[in-house]
């Protein structure tokens, strides 16, 4: 074989060899620079894939909520509304979801026991997660090449709660585990353990361990056994699955699974263990039953005016009702509506009673209808529009006193009949006839407003003009609708038949506006709250009757109408001596109200000390009435007077001392000091006597002997009469 040829250069030369042995120092030197060419572009990459995961970490990091300031109690919860007195009335859920919060010292500690056994038996000791448990579930998630969750403590599950969604996905893991750990590090055990134990669903519409017990025993918390304890802490990895109510056996299996482990902590002998299984337990489901369901709807409204909802926060709402007058009253309305019931063939008969503490405006019963799960129940017809017939003439009576145009004696003229009043052209005249369509002669204002006469009432209220007499009412509380369902609408939206209950107004405002009268001029509103507290007993809100009172008539206006209603006299020659408008036992106010149509039957009526409506109507459709003759008197004044008798009873008979604004006249007559005699209404011509007749009527022989009661300083009168 020929040796190859060797290369030489043009110039003759052999070119030097480009390839050196790697023991030669030429070798050496290219292979440091190789190296250090890898070294580098390893660390520029991993200095590349820090800064990367770096800038992920930090990404990560500020994706995760902030988990400070947690606190069972502002979890969100139910609103517990009571009466007066504590006695619940409602425990208001979130569209049925009950969260009832409760400090760890008011869990059993067997049920804290039962809840670690089986879900974190590690967790006194753990860093808020397992990491054991993780290897484990990580193999079972290798092995099925799914993620198949499992190996979450305590803490990570209220991470989860918390937090995130339940996606199975590893970026959620990763979260979960990084939360439970700062968690851990944020609060004591017994912290998260109270945090979990009150966030935990547990079925049936039960958020937290008290929400749970309260449903499924009927018991508190800290009252739970071992067997109940048991019962719930397995509950909430599956609560459909093992619901006691929907699958017993299921449940029964949980528990066992829930002893044993507790067995196997030593928190509980095997003998505890055999005890338990064999407690039978009664188990109740889900249900809402309000006390004064009308009532608890009025206040939620309330509460939402003021910023309160449910499920936002737990609350206590104390409220200003009396559970046992509620009680009489509706025992009252179902026993009168099922007496009275015959007078409405084929329609439907319903009815409402409200009443109030007219030194505070405070409601202490709201009847809204016989049955809430009746039919036609739901409607609360104590904030209901309605016609309210005659009930309203004390309102006008008292606006025409106030304006100094008429005494309690003034005569008025039951006449002529029909009164009639032309409405403008082409406008059909309002005639005004009396309930018997007869008349009377001519009576004292007191026998008119008393007897509950159409046609004197009517020219009293002209005799002032329906704006006056309007500004009056609202002045009360009384805000009638005008012909649009305006409660406001404009004066000239109203005509004479206001007087006569031709506007639709709420038994509420009437009450309201009764208890005006029957607090001698000083006007309340409405008031449903005393107080609303939060979890941690910080009052939220403090009902205050004196910030919101004011004077609204002079004190002698009120207390002139007072006593035209209390006499039994003055109602005579009409309803007779002794009808149910009188009270023998103790003095009261009383007024009935009939529409034309005997479609609303009412009456009204106060002491001193309470301020009743009650109202019988038919709700069927506009065809349906109460057949004649069912008058206020006989549909409503018989309830009227049980439950004023029943709700009065053993409380001492008081009436009103004479204000300083008003003096006496002969026989049960009082007058306003600068007003003691007007012979005659406005544009009235009643027929005079030879001589001037004595319209005192002797007092009433029934009534009893009333013990006086303190009457406010009148103060100058807000509603002025028209020039």
């Amino acid at each position: 074989m020929r040796a190859p040829a060797r290369l030489k250069t043009k110039s003759g030369h052999r070119p030097r060899a480009r390839l050196h042995a790697t023991w030669s120092p030429i070798g050496q030197r290219e292979k440091r620079t190789t190296l250090l060419r890898v070294l580098g572009l390893m660390l520029g990459l991993v200095m590349v894939l820090g800064l990367a995961a770096d800038a992920y970490a930090e990404s990560f990091l500020g994706s995760l909520p902030d988990i400070r300031g947690l606190d069972a109690s502002s979890l969100g919860g139910d609103i517990f509304i009571t009466d007066r007195n504590g006695r619940l009335l409602a425990d208001v859920t979130d569209q049925g979801n009950r969260k009832i919060y409760v400090h760890l010292s008011q869990v059993a500690p067997v049920m804290t026991k039962a809840t670690v056994a089986i879900e974190d038996k590690n967790f006194w000791t753990n860093p808020g997660f397992d990491p054991e448990a993780i290897v484990r579930a990580a193999l079972s998630n290798f092995r099925s090449r799914t993620i198949t969750g499992g190996a979450s403590t305590i803490t990570q599950q209220l991470a989860k709660q918390l937090f995130l969604t339940p996606d199975q996905t590893y970026e959620r893991k990763v979260k979960e585990l990084v939360l439970a750990y700062q968690l851990n590090n944020s609060y004591t055990k017994e912290q998260i353990l109270e945090l979990y134990l009150n966030r935990s669903y547990y079925g049936a519409q039960s958020y937290g361990v008290q929400a749970a017990a309260v449903t499924y025993f009927h018991k508190d918390a800290k009252d739970l056994d071992l067997a109940q304890a048991a019962m719930l802490a397995g509950l909430p990895q599956a609560p459909a699955q093992w619901s006691p109510i929907v699958n017993p056996e299921a449940s029964k299996a949980r528990q066992h699974e829930v002893l044993n482990a507790m067995v196997r902590l030593g928190y509980i002998t095997p003998e505890d263990m055999g005890k338990a299984q064999d407690e039978k337990l009664d188990i109740y489901g889900p249900v809402t039953n309000w006390s004064a369901p009308h009532f608890v709807d009025y206040v939620l409204k309330e509460l939402e005016q003021l910023g309160f909802k449910p499920g936002h926060a737990q609350l206590l709402v104390k409220t200003t009702l009396d559970l046992d007058k509620q009680g009489f009253a509706e025992k009252v309305v179902r026993d009168n509506l099922n007496a009275n019931t015959y007078r409405d063939p084929g329609g439907l008969l319903s009815s409402s009673l409200v009443s109030m503490d007219p030194k505070t405006g405070q409601i202490l019963v709201m009847v809204g209808s016989p049955d809430y799960n009746g039919p036609g129940g739901k409607f609360n017809f104590t904030t209901t529009y309605r016609n309210p017939g005659s009930s309203v003439k004390p309102f006008t009576y008292g606006a025409v006193i106030n304006a100094r145009k008429a005494t309690m004696d003034t005569p008025i003229a039951d006449s002529p009949s029909p009164l009639v009043i032309s409405q403008g052209p082409g406008i059909e005249p309002y005639k005004v006839y009396n309930y018997d369509h007869g008349t009377h002669g001519v009576q004292p204002l007191r026998v008119c407003l008393a007897s509950s006469l159409n046609i004197p009432a009517v020219k009293s209220e002209l005799s002032i003009g329906v704006p006056a007499v309007l500004e009056f009412w609202r002045n009360l509380g009384l805000h009638p609708w005008d012909p649009s369902g305006d409660p406001n609408g404009p004066v000239y939206n109203y005509g004479a038949a206001l007087t006569l209950g031709g506007y639709p107004i709420t038994t509420l405002q009437e009450v309201t506006a009764l208890s005006v009268y029957a607090n001698m001029g000083v006007y309340h509103p409405a008031e449903a709250l005393l107080t609303v507290t939060d979890v941690h007993g910080q009052v939220l809100y403090q009902a205050n009757p004196d910030a919101t009172k004011r004077q609204a008539i002079d004190p002698g206006v009120a207390f002139i109408i007072a006593s035209i209603l209390s006499d039994d006299n003055n109602r005579a020659l009409i309803f007779g001596h002794n009808s149910p408008l009188h009270m023998s036992d103790h003095t009261s106010a009383a007024k009935t109200g009939t529409t034309d149509n005997f479609k609303d039957a009412l009456t009204i009526g106060f002491t001193p000390d309470i301020a009743t409506v009650i109202w019988v109507g038919d709700i069927l459709d506009l065809n349906h009435t109460m057949f004649n003759g069912s008058d206020g008197v006989f549909v409503a004044a018989p309830a009227w007077h049980t439950y004023m008798e029943g709700v009065l009873a053993g409380v001492p008979d008081k009436w009103y001392s004479p204000p300083s604004d008003v003096v006496k006249g002969p026989g049960n007559s009082w007058y306003l000091n600068d007003a003691t005699k007007i012979d005659k209404l406005p544009n009235d011509n009643p027929t005079p006597s030879p001589s001037p007749p004595d319209y005192g009527i002797p007092p009433d022989p029934g009534a009893p002997q009333a013990v006086p009661v303190a009457t406010p300083t009148p103060k100058p009168t807000p509603t002025k009469p028209p020039r």
